[in-house]
């Protein structure tokens, strides 16, 4: 998540923290040493706010860093590596407009979309003859995406209100959960072959097994009987 929200996440489990502590100072030590003493432990709640608060924003490990991201190797085809550079620009420039935005859920369908776009674009790395298939993807979807949360962002820098702005808002939110069920759809299909040629194959080993005489039955129906 944004640094923002992991610090407002953090800001009210840090002031409790820092309550708790003013008041058992007091409980404890009855403020007996006069205005010092209001000075210590005004200080030592800051500290156990501090740690609190820091502590409560916890750790993002919903993505790896971008230094953290294995790389997508080169393919040799100047047009399919140039269409992929091009795709993690625009990824690039999405979370870029990401870490402006204040909600939260809206925020998680983002990182999912740069996920499931990333092995899009690896899947594409390891076979190019895929790249045909992504046209749209990269033509639209991400496009797009991008022009939707930079509008969304500038009405948010501009603190632009009203019905209008909110039910904008809220479009552009459901929009982005869209994107997310289409590009899995997207990952979903870019292997539909691969599925077909491993069917293709369980087919023929049957084929050959029974005409051997080494089975006589299908591996579909030998499977299911050993559950």
């Amino acid at each position: 998540m944004q640094n923002k929200k992991k610090k407002k996440s953090g800001l009210k489990p840090g002031l409790i923290a820092a309550g708790i502590t003013v008041l058992a100072y007091a409980m404890l030590f009855k403020f007996k040493g006069g205005w010092p003493s209001y000075i210590v432990a005004g200080a030592l709640a800051f500290l156990v706010g501090k740690i609190v608060s820091i502590m409560a924003q916890g750790v993002d490990t919903s993505k790896k860093a971008p230094s953290q991201q294995k790389p997508i190797e080169k393919t040799g085809d100047a047009a399919v590596d140039g269409m992929i550079e091009k795709g993690m620009e625009m990824l690039k420039a999405i979370q870029a407009e990401n870490d402006k935005l204040p909600g939260e859920a809206i925020s998680r369908n983002i990182d999912e979309i740069d996920a499931t776009a990333r092995e899009i674009f690896r899947t594409v790395a390891e076979q190019p003859a895929k790249a045909p298939q992504i046209r749209r993807f990269m033509e639209y979807y991400l496009p797009t995406t991008l022009k939707m949360l930079a509008g969304y962002s500038k009405m948010d820098e501009r603190n632009v209100t009203g019905a209008k702005a909110d039910a904008a808002r809220k479009q552009i939110e459901n929009a982005t959960a869209v994107v997310v069920k289409a590009l899995k759809s997207q990952l979903n299909n870019l292997y539909q072959d691969d599925i077909l040629d491993i069917s293709t194959d369980v087919e023929v080993l049957e084929t050959l097994l029974k005409s051997e005489g080494l089975v006589d039955t299908g591996l579909g129906s030998m499977v299911q009987g050993s559950k």
